[in-house]
């Protein structure tokens, strides 16, 4: 399918995978899409500007984000990020209008064939079909409106700022900057009943803003605007200014300051610098509001991509109710579209819209996508998708038991390596990595976002790009895959490409339930010459091997305590969703494997005490200690913590043994005591053995006989201690003994009684 894509002030039409369908979304054929003179031309004329132009605007800030990004990512991982920065392509578009032809799952509100309207920066792009989660559509009445109805994103941007103006019936309201959502703003201010005055300094869009409703419009870079409206308003001035200009000077704000009466309103929509006067704003004691995009739910994941509701009760007009408002009003002919519509051209014209909003300053003109007489698509749908290389699932990949499993074959050449998922974690340490290694050709890249898959698949000289990873899976010039994908997938993918006869490289974790790990150890007792690693890199870290090397020469068992300042993450962040598994099974595991690493045991019990804050923001298994006692008398602890300060480093671990002791810390300082002076080690350079351990499971996927950097039993035990770590912190804390049993005694800490618990 075509989408349109920008690169230094440049517009593209590609073809990119159809996109793929979430449970909550519905997938629309679009007919038309908005392009609006602000917005996206803006966004046009800043990617002109050099990446030195733009670096040197900010030139200390972004001088302390590189060295931030070096410390944290390194100086391979800083490089890649600029790199994908500077050739990067951008995808463009945020309103358009189309038909239903597809629904997920869980979708109850549309029905295929059904006109929507859809709404959303990266979500409605410019392209032949988008997917939309359900609280981004509103339903159009009927086709003859989808061209007007493409402009409801913006409508909704208008009507949620005349929202928070609170505009009564009779008041006077000012609007200022007759763009296009200044025009729309005029229009729902004189459906409220309100006398409207509109300033700006072009004079076209006076007239059209005189056409459209408003009663005084001033040009003021001709007029005294101030004076004129105070003459107008009695000396009182307006009881609402509503800012839908952009400017990057505050100066706009303090003349609607100086528009409003006292204990008035600015409203401020537009891109405008917050640097304003403190006078006016004092004086009058104006409240000075801003107005969040669509309205309510803009921004919420749970509202946005898991289509949670906000009781109509108590949220009335949340972004999705707005736009359903929106698209009626175009219906019934209150709000007019048509005189904000100057142009329309074909998709693959693309590049002269947007000439012709440079040169004739209008507001907006309309991409349209096909024939629009032609409907009979709908029927052929399912065969459109596969011959477009993508499927609508995203899940699903496992076969029935009893499905054949491929053995592995060692490649003679290089292997080929198909990535899926190019989040940061690849970008920074996974592909920068991978493409220094002789031994390996970067191959296939997967991702659903397809400007970030054009853009990897460039920057690596990927030979296939698309959206379903089971293709690739299926591929048999593909040796290797390396998964990085949230980790609600990690397991399902990892079996799909192990039961293909792939070599499989997993981001940790390897699983977020004890269903999935029953079921991962059953496929290696039954597949054992399967190559597999899970990226626990911190055992490969340079300063754990040299710890490890005087570990081993110990007499007696090791006391080993870790910990993890990991920094606050809020609840709508993807990874402490439920189906995700959360911090503990996604991070901390990298801490139980290297405990088993280091001490070359295995643990006994496990016992977890989590914080007690009783606070909404807070979560029990980002606040825990967790401690071991292992098989060789030595005893593990790790705090893991959520609060504390980001001055402090992230990791520390002290380990004690035979009269002697060693810090690591950050894996930037290692220093022993009861050793030589040149024990003792400092670098400025975090290493924490992500290239060693992928450099080594490359070798042992090429080389016949090369064992594989990690055991199975140790990836296993690791991640049964960070399931049951999970369990544990979530109830408040508990001891378990760790055994392989179906059934155990478990101390509950919070009902002080023995009990037996079943495991799942």
């Amino acid at each position: 399918m075509r989408q349109v894509f920008f690169h230094k002030g440049n517009v593209f039409v590609k073809q990119v995978p159809f996109p793929l369908l979430e449970d909550n979304n519905i997938l629309v054929r679009v007919h038309y899409s908005f392009i609006s003179s602000g917005t996206e031309v803006a966004t046009l004329n800043l990617s002109r500007k050099s990446m030195l132009c733009k670096f040197g605007s900010d030139a200390r800030g972004n001088v302390k984000k590189i060295i931030g990004a070096v410390r944290a990512d390194g100086i391979s991982g800083t490089i890649a990020l600029i790199k994908e920065k500077i050739k990067s392509l951008n995808s463009l578009g945020y309103s358009c209008s189309g038909q239903v032809v597809k629904i997920g799952k869980k979708v109850e509100k549309f029905r295929v064939g059904d006109y929507v309207a859809c709404a959303g920066a990266g979500v409605a792009n410019h392209a032949d079909f988008v997917t939309v989660p359900v609280n981004l559509a509103a339903k159009v009445a009927d086709k003859s409106i989808l061209k007007q109805a493409s402009l409801t994103t913006i409508g909704a941007v208008a009507m949620q700022g005349v929202r928070r103006a609170e505009i009564s019936l009779g008041e006077k309201v000012c609007v200022l900057g007759l763009g296009l959502i200044g025009q729309i703003t005029v229009q729902l201010a004189k459906l409220s009943g309100c006398q409207v005055f509109g300033i700006d300094l072009q004079q076209d869009r006076l007239k059209l803003s005189k056409k459209l409703g408003a009663d005084f419009v001033f040009n003021s870079s001709q007029v005294d605007v101030e004076k004129e409206i105070d003459f107008l308003t009695n000396h009182n001035g307006v009881d609402v200014t509503i800012i839908t200009a952009a400017s990057n000077s505050g100066k706009v704000i303090d003349q609607a300051m100086r528009l409003t009466r006292k204990k008035g309103k600015v409203v401020l929509v537009g891109d405008v610098k917050l640097d304003f006067s403190r006078d006016q704003f004092y004086s009058k004691e104006i409240d000075f509001l801003i107005s969040c995009s669509y309205g309510p739910g803009r921004y919420d994941v749970s509202f946005e991509r898991d289509g949670a509701q906000y009781p109509y009760s108590y949220v009335r007009w949340t972004q999705t109710r707005n736009m359903e408002l929106f698209a009626n009003l175009i219906k019934s002919g209150k709000i007019l579209i048509d005189p904000l519509i100057f142009e329309k051209f074909n998709v693959e014209e693309v590049g002269k819209a947007y000439d012709s909003l440079k040169k004739s300053k209008a507001l907006g003109v309309v991409l349209f996508y096909f024939d629009d007489g032609k409907d009979d698509y709908l029927k052929d749908i399912d065969e459109l998708l596969k011959e477009g290389g993508s499927y609508i699932r995203r899940q699903g990949f496992i076969k029935e038991k009893d499905e054949k499993v491929l053995p592995y074959i060692k490649p003679q050449g290089k292997l080929n390596v198909g990535i899926v998922g190019v989040g940061g974690f690849a970008k920074i340490k996974l592909l920068p990595s991978l493409s220094k290694n002789k031994n390996v050709d970067i191959h296939s890249i997967i991702d659903t976002n397809s400007a970030n898959l054009i853009n990897i698949a460039g920057l690596y000289n990927a030979k296939k790009i698309g959206n379903i990873c089971n293709k690739m899976f299926a591929d048999d010039d593909v040796n290797l895959v390396v998964i990085s994908t949230p980790h609600s997938y990690h397991f399902e993918q990892t079996m799909n490409a192990l039961k293909n006869g792939k070599a499989v490289f997993v981001e940790k974790p390897a699983v977020i339930s004890f269903e999935q790990l029953d079921k991962l150890n059953k496929f290696f007792k039954e597949n054992k010459n399967s190559v597999y690693c899970v990226d626990f890199n911190r055992s490969f870290a340079p300063f754990n091997l040299i710890i490890k090397n005087e570990l081993e020469k110990r007499k007696n068992p090791a006391l080993i305590h870790y910990r993890m300042n990991s920094g606050f993450i809020s609840k709508d962040h993807w990874i402490q969703d439920e189906r995700n598994g959360g911090r503990i099974i996604g991070e901390a595991c990298h801490i139980f494997e290297l405990f088993c690493f280091l001490t070359g045991a295995k643990p006994i019990t496990i016992s977890v005490e989590s914080l007690n804050h009783g606070s909404d923001d807070l979560l029990s298994n980002d606040n825990f200690i967790v401690s071991l006692r292992m098989d060789d008398g030595s005893c593990c602890s790790l705090i893991y913590t959520s609060i504390g300060s980001s001055q402090m480093e992230k990791e520390r671990m002290e380990v004690f043994f035979d009269g002697k002791s060693i810090i690591m810390e950050d894996y930037k300082i290692l220093k022993g005591f009861g050793f030589p002076l040149c024990f003792n080690k400092i670098t400025r350079l975090q290493d924490k053995g992500h290239e060693n351990l992928l450099s080594l499971f490359i070798k042992s996927a090429k080389t016949q006989g090369e064992k594989l950097p990690i055991p199975f039993d140790r990836i296993f035990i690791a991640t049964k201690l960070s399931l049951i770590a999970d369990k544990l912190a979530r109830k408040g804390g508990g001891f378990e003994l760790f055994e392989n049993c179906t059934q155990h005694e478990s101390y509950d800490k919070v009902s002080n009684e023995f009990f037996v618990q079943k495991r799942v």
